[in-house]
Order: C-alpha cells, then structure tokens, then sequence
C-alpha cells in the first residue's frame, strides 16, 4: 500500500479531511509503527499537531495499526 492509499483508507475509517489524514501518516511515517513502545510517542506527536482528545488519538492509532496490519497478511498471503 503507498502513502496515497493508506491516506484514502484513513479518510474512509476516520471521516477526516484529506489535510488532516496526509498529516495524521506523515507522523506516522516518522516512527516505527509496529514497535509498540513508539505507541506513545505518536499519540504524543498527534496530540501536538492534531489538536483531538486521547480517545481521538486512541482511535487513530488502532485504525492506522488495523490498515497496517491487514496490508501485512494480504501481502503474506498472496506476494505477488
């Protein structure tokens, strides 16, 4: 999945606008997502540029995490 893609696919689960998603992944994009103690750094950086409550950023992580993730097992299961 490219950056565009997630993005879209952020739009879809989340409702929020084009800008706010591009700057929702490219803090994402500035951590290793998949390791989980930089779980609190990226609510930490989302708090201080998103401007949203903790559940918000909860929210956005586990959404973010759940794309990833099912990106991961599509790839596993058909590579090519």
């Amino acid at each position: 999945m490219n950056k565009s893609e997630f993005i879209k696919e952020l739009m879809k689960q989340t409702g929020y606008d084009e800008e706010r998603c591009t700057l929702i992944n490219n803090i994402i994009e500035n951590h290793f997502i998949l390791k989980k103690s930089n779980k609190t750094n990226i609510i930490k950086d989302l708090k201080n540029n998103v401007n949203l409550s903790e559940d918000d950023l909860e929210k956005i992580y586990d959404i973010a995490m759940k794309i990833i993730n099912t990106e991961i097992k599509n790839k596993l299961k058909h590579p090519f």
